[in-house]
């Protein structure tokens, strides 16, 4: 698998992904979803996190990683929840010497 057909498999895990969250709100009558939904600040971030998992995959076919399409499209799913974790870990702080 090439990067840039990983990464249209990775976006549309992705995509699956954020399917999932619309999925969850389909029950409910347009007057009535959430404030959130209709701004544009979700919307691009919701794009940002389609696009984040093609990177993602494209970064696993660089490092010499063979893919499947399935692999590449759990991949891409997951990419929320990668980034999340990357983002929530800090490195430890040696605290020093205290005279």
């Amino acid at each position: 698998m090439g990067p840039l057909e990983g990464f249209w498999w990775g976006a549309l895990g992705g995509f699956f992904a954020e399917l999932l969250g619309w999925f969850k709100l389909r029950h409910e009558a347009p007057a009535n979803l959430p404030v959130w939904f209709r701004t544009l600040y979700y919307w691009v971030c919701t794009l940002g996190m389609i696009i984040a998992g093609g990177v993602l995959v494209i970064a696993y076919v660089r490092s010499d990683v063979k893919l499947n399409p399935l692999t590449a499209i759990n991949l891409g799913a997951s990419a929320p929840l990668l980034l999340g974790s990357f983002a929530g870990q800090t490195p430890p702080i040696d605290p020093g010497r205290v005279n």
